[in-house]
């Protein structure tokens, strides 16, 4: 909140429920920004982020949105956007920021690690997101940046024997999986005496590693009684300039990670019983069950007016 507030951001969270089951989760799990009620999914319409893989046969959960950020300026439109086919991934805040910043610089609690060549080559790896704190759902990225001096450049894919390729791979516990690489643009480089044109990297690039956490990490964690893990980072490269190429190397980075807890209903701790994760959880103390029990008498009255409307009736307004 205070980075957003820094560079001039304000917050608005939207979804289906009413304004009293909100007032009533805000309360309970300490939000710091407004909570806006779209009771008709109007709105939810309108940004084209409506799940349509929810159909109306599921009416206790149609009309919700896929998650994802809007990045909105004072006339309305839509500068950046962020969002996600899957509810239980969702993307940090400071994706959105880093993108309307116009770059990625690790913050203060994020875990870093860096090491520097005989060269003046620098390799960063560091986690961005959640202020240094991994979670279960919250995607994070992991940003492997090399900074190289003038006239030194590193490979991409393909490359002819003889030279090693750019590799970054990760090793990380059971619950942590991690997504695609997403590499820099390269550029094309020829190199005396092959007959090919290849894809090489020069100055400063990042190369990002999205990775989330699911429940299976957070028993795990509670089994082992740690309160952080270890991301292993193993980095393959050879730096090369416009005559000769180096020794390849292999380098080793370990990021020590904090855990965090996750917000879990009331009535979902006292439902998971046993299958909980001692002190994983910041239970949101609410009367879920009376918001639930709103929510579907909407939900059901809404379905009869769309069956309605289908029999010839005033339809679904």
């Amino acid at each position: 909140m205070s980075q957003l507030k820094d560079e001039g951001i304000k917050l608005y969270a939207i979804s289906y429920d009413d304004t009293e089951a909100l007032e009533a989760y805000t309360h309970g799990a300490g939000i710091e920004f407004t909570m806006l009620s779209d009771e008709r999914s109007e709105v939810i319409r309108q940004y084209g982020v409506f799940n349509t893989l929810i159909g109306e046969e599921e009416a206790f959960f149609h009309g919700i949105p896929f998650p994802g950020f809007f990045l909105v300026d004072e006339a309305g439109v839509i500068r950046d956007k962020l969002f996600n086919p899957h509810l239980a991934v969702r993307d940090g805040v400071e994706s959105i920021l880093d993108s309307f910043l116009g770059r990625t610089e690790p913050g203060r609690d994020d875990p870093v690690g860096a090491l520097t060549e005989d060269d003046g080559i620098e390799v960063t790896a560091f986690l961005r997101g959640g202020g240094g704190v991994l979670r279960v759902g919250p995607r994070r990225r992991l940003v492997v940046r090399f900074e190289m001096p003038q006239g030194l450049h590193i490979y991409g894919e393909p490359v002819p024997d003889g030279i090693v390729a750019t590799r970054i791979e990760v090793e990380a516990p059971e619950g942590v999986r991690c997504e695609a690489i997403e590499s820099p643009f390269s550029q094309p480089f020829e190199l005396p005496g092959v007959d090919a044109t290849l894809e090489v990297w020069e100055g400063q690039v990042d190369f990002v590693i999205p990775l989330f956490a699911n429940n299976d990490l957070l028993h795990a964690v509670a089994a082992a009684a740690s309160p952080s893990i270890e991301l292993t980072v193993n980095i393959h490269y050879q730096a090369c300039d416009d005559h000769q190429c180096f020794i390849p190397r292999r380098r080793t980075i370990t990021l020590n990670v904090p855990l965090g807890k996750n917000a879990t209903p009331s009535f979902l701790r006292k439902a998971m019983g046993e299958n909980a994760v001692p002190g994983r959880e910041e239970v949101v103390d609410m009367d879920t069950d009376r918001h639930m029990q709103r929510l579907a008498a909407r939900q059901a009255a809404s379905l009869a007016k769309i069956k309605d409307g289908t029999k010839g009736g005033e339809g679904n307004d």
